[in-house]
């Protein structure tokens, strides 16, 4: 039977994220990162390019992804992250998203990238697949988990995918462990509708739920300090855009449809929301023993 309402949401995160692919190739570096997140900065970071491919290393040198790793990409995007282990490791990638036409895109940058032999992608819900008990080595999941309708669902799901010694790389936002206020909730709220988010859980929920599930080994760690960067740059585009976009109200011109403008209105809030402390950005790893 299928859930309306799931099947209404997914189908609204795939309309964004289509819509918005135009702003991420003009802006994020898209055709050359191949990465829809933020980036990740430390003392080795020069670029924001480099800060986008930074992420991809940094979780794969803590997930410790090796050659003979078969890895789940979880919401894999347009494939950068599955190609980027492609790429460096020689592991082999499966990468899974609600978007047929990310599907599409995926697969040509894994042929331009000369990994198509490693990697490979089709449209699929990370709560429900149709991949065998341990099937993988790693499941990542990079900026994607904050999409799904019930966390605990994708949890159990990864933990029924992998193997024994199966390690989930996890990095996302996640709600601050408080209560808000009107005006904060507000403010959470503004910014998850504009980017056709349900609504974050805190890490220490994530955790518990990941144990409870039976995953062990487990380590979280606040890097929102490393992505600030990546948040404050994405809130001087929202004024930039919000700038242009009162110049052709100005001449009786539209600028951008729904989801477009949505996307420069979640862009501001996020920062907001950061800089008030009601959200982080965490890292989580567990192993299945």
């Amino acid at each position: 039977m299928i859930d309306t309402n799931k099947k209404n949401y997914h189908q609204n995160i795939i309309d964004y994220y289509q819509a918005g692919e135009v702003s991420y190739r003009d802006v994020w570096d898209l055709d050359n990162s191949m990465a829809i997140h933020f980036g990740y900065w430390d003392a080795t970071t020069r670029t924001f390019p480099q800060s986008l491919l930074r992420f991809n290393e940094v979780l794969m040198q803590l997930a410790n992804i090796t050659r003979k790793d078969k890895v789940l990409d979880a919401g894999c995007g347009v494939g950068g992250s599955s190609i980027y282990l492609a790429q460096h490791t020689g592991c082999t990638a499966t990468g899974i998203t609600l978007s047929e036409q990310q599907v599409q895109k995926a697969q040509q940058n894994a042929q331009q990238k000369e990994v198509a032999h490693l990697v490979n992608f089709e449209a699929a819900d990370y709560t429900q697949t149709h991949f065998p008990d341990e099937s993988f080595d790693v499941v990542w999941a990079l900026e994607s988990v904050c999409y799904a309708l019930d966390k605990a669902d994708f949890i159990k799901e990864a933990f029924r995918l992998l193997k024994k010694g199966g390690r989930l790389i996890v990095a996302d936002g996640f709600a601050a462990d408080r209560i808000y206020n009107d005006a904060q909730k507000q403010i959470m709220d503004n910014w998850c509708h504009a980017w056709a988010l349900k609504e974050l859980v805190s890490m220490k929920t994530f955790e518990k739920v990941a144990v409870d599930t039976g995953f062990t080994q487990t380590y979280c760690k606040d890097v929102s300090q490393q992505v600030m960067h990546s948040s404050r740059r994405l809130y001087r585009l929202s004024l930039l855009a919000a700038a242009v976009g009162r110049m052709h109200k100005l001449v009786g011109k539209n600028y951008g449809n729904y989801h477009t403008l949505n996307n420069g209105k979640g862009a501001y809030y996020q920062y907001k929301a950061m800089k008030q402390g009601l959200w982080q950005y965490g890292i989580f790893y567990g192993e299945k023993s």
